[in-house]
């Protein structure tokens, strides 16, 4: 491979999903790296919902015109475009050769989960090259976009390595698709069903078992409709089977919340087997030694965190690899990282993930504080017991260097609060517009987790959930789960030197090393990106103090900003093509006006041989669509 630059992009181009708003892939991304000799290096991480304001970005570009004009004003500040990239992958319509991915190698894998794979197994190639690795790429399943035959392959894959030699990738079963179909028939997102598992005390009194694994797409649609047909009847318990088909109702919640907890406490219960019945035949088959052996997770199942905490505890392994890229906002990531081990081949290359700190980064700072002056009483520098006493006072905004990548706020983007307070959690569900019941989760300083947590370890990336001691949980009552578990981060001085000084600051005058936090964005919108976004945010909710870059911004004026809703993002993506243009377009790609369900569903499997011209062609589609739903 030659020296230079690579671009790597998780995304789509297509007209007819961009007018429709298909969803073909989601959490699309893009990642810029340099080879220099033996050395690969990631350069920058952008997420595009941080770009475009769409959360979860799902929508894909309109033409390559489109994406190249967006892609080259993000490459602009290295003074690069896409002509300066050696090679380019991971999107049909943009990349630049077709040797990339990995349907020749692993033919009966799908190549969406390999590239999840990787993403975890070669995180640190230190760890690739010196140790054991089991990796399980867990999600809710492909897109077809690179890999066309999705529905005669295994959607989910594992790996097995030792010391830098990969012995067997292999199909797996995943859990994700359990998480998908409660999402969906809760309305709710997965991480909200998780937190409602916990929160109320409403349990079934036996447990549901599901036919079958979730393997492949026929599989996938079968275990799909046995869930749904389990929670519909968990829909029709009453009162009349109080102490019969489960304990009680939890009066803290209605009852749609508390069946919705029954249900989900039981799917978490499924889904840990699941991963158990992984492990145990890996183990099993290749005879290996969990204490001596890392255990590598990827995929958007990767998000649940207990059960990252559990298959540690239970098997004992020498260490977790769990990216914060964790779900498809990764994927340009593993799509990169198996492309330079495909192309590399026996020579060992060098990468590491250094840390979670390689999303955008704003200089603007005096530039924009001008700009809304009127707004601002006062700028200081950053002094530690001002921070703490801010912190004590009234929750912060903290907006540092580069933003973290991935779903969670990670101390770049992030808004602080006392851990000690009971009031603490109640004021950040309402700025964020959250249920009471959500949980918040706690930074601690890493060398005292031990001290906090029960059989805890490292968590830099919030991927675990630990039980606090007993008896520690009065002393933080706002990180607490009410089963007293939390989703940690810890922190060191060398990932994020100005967050651990503060803390360590806290901890030196009240004894606690820990404070709450959560992401710095509204209901509904990404991360927040910008210094701008910050402020707009911080005046519409009544923030007295931000930190920025070092500095100490204290608000005034607020009943004077008219802004009621988040900023729009850098790129107006929506707006790229006129109403006219759209309605034109439509009538020539879409002329029999197919409903969004059926065109979602003939997108995604692009090898169907159908022209949505031809009527005949059109009962075929819809055939086919009865058929896999």
């Amino acid at each position: 491979m030659k020296n230079g630059y690579y671009l790597s992009i998780y995304a789509c181009i297509d007209k007819l999903s961009y007018l429709k708003e298909l969803t073909v892939r989601h959490d699309m991304n893009l990642s810029l790296w340099k080879k220099e000799g033996k050395n690969i290096k990631l350069i920058h991480y952008w997420e595009l919902e941080r770009l475009t304001g769409n959360k979860q970005h799902d929508i894909a570009f309109f033409d390559l015109n489109q994406a190249c004009n967006l892609i080259n004003n993000l490459l602009k500040q290295y003074d690069l475009s896409l002509n300066d990239m050696v090679e380019i992958w991971g999107t049909p319509g943009i990349d630049t050769c077709e040797d990339y991915h990995s349907n020749y190698e692993y033919p009966n894998l799908c190549y969406h989960s390999i590239s999840h794979l990787f993403s975890s197994l070669l995180f640190n190639t230190e760890l690739f090259h010196n140790e054991d690795i089991i990796a399980l790429a867990v999600d809710g399943g492909p897109d077809s976009l690179v890999d066309k035959k999705i529905t005669q392959k295994e959607f989910y894959s594992g790996a097995f390595s030792t010391k830098g030699n990969i012995i067997d990738v292999f199909p797996i079963n995943s859990p994700g698709g359990l998480w998908d179909g409660a999402s969906e028939f809760y309305n709710l997102k997965e991480g909200t069903l998780m937190a409602l598992a916990s929160a109320s005390k409403s349990e079934l009194n036996r447990d549901f078992e599901l036919e079958g694994s979730i393997h492949d797409i026929k599989s996938y649609q079968t275990v799909r409709k046995n869930l749904e047909n389990i929670l519909r009847n968990i829909e029709f318990i009453s009162d009349s089977d109080e102490g019969v088909l489960f304990n009680y109702f939890d009066k803290r919640f209605s009852k749609k919340e508390n069946k919705a907890s029954m249900a989900v406490k039981a799917i978490q219960k499924m889904s840990i087997e699941i991963m158990e019945k992984n492990l145990e035949k890996i183990i099993n088959k290749y005879n290996i030694d969990p204490s001596n052996t890392y255990l590598a997770i990827s995929g958007g199942y990767g998000l649940n965190c207990p059960t990252n905490s559990h298959l540690m505890h239970k098997y004992k392994f020498k260490g977790l690899i769990a990216p914060p890229y964790i779900n498809d906002s990764g994927l340009s990531l593993g799509i990169a990282l198996y492309s330079f081990y495909k192309k590399l081949g026996k020579e060992k290359f060098e990468f590491k993930f250094e840390n979670a700190y390689y999303g955008d980064e704003d200089l603007s700072f005096y530039e924009t504080i001008e700009r809304y002056k009127n707004f601002v009483s006062n700028i200081s520098n950053i002094d530690s017991d001002t921070v703490v006493d801010d912190i004590v006072n009234s929750p912060i905004i903290w907006f540092d260097g580069r933003a973290e990548v991935g779903p969670r706020a990670l101390g770049h983007r992030s808004i602080l609060a006392d851990a000690r307070s009971k009031d603490a959690k109640e004021k950040l569900n309402k700025i964020k517009q959250r249920q009471w019941w959500r949980p918040v989760a706690p930074i601690i300083l890493e060398e005292e987790v031990s001290n906090w947590f029960q059989h805890a370890y490292e968590s830099p990336y919030m991927l675990n959930t630990f039980k606090l001691i007993e008896g520690r949980e009065c002393e933080v009552p706002a990180i607490a789960h009410l089963d007293n578990s939390a989703r940690i981060q810890t922190i060191n001085s060398r990932d994020n030197p100005k967050l651990y000084k503060i803390i360590s600051h806290f901890n030196k005058k009240y004894n606690i090393p820990i404070v709450c936090n959560t992401s710095l964005n509204d209901s509904g919108e990404p991360i927040i990106n910008s210094i701008e976004e910050m402020i707009n945010f911080a005046l519409r909710k009544k923030f007295k103090v931000a930190y920025v870059n070092g500095y100490r911004v204290e608000f005034k004026n607020h009943e004077s900003y008219l802004e009621n809703k988040p900023l729009k993002r850098k790129f107006d993506f929506n707006s790229y093509v006129s109403t006219k243009e759209k309605n034109e377009w439509l009538e020539k790609l879409n002329p029999y006006g197919l409903e969004k369900n059926i065109l979602e569903f003939y997108v995604k499997a692009n090898n169907m041989e159908i022209n949505i011209n031809n009527k005949a062609d059109i009962r075929m589609l819809k055939v086919a669509y009865k058929v896999y739903n």
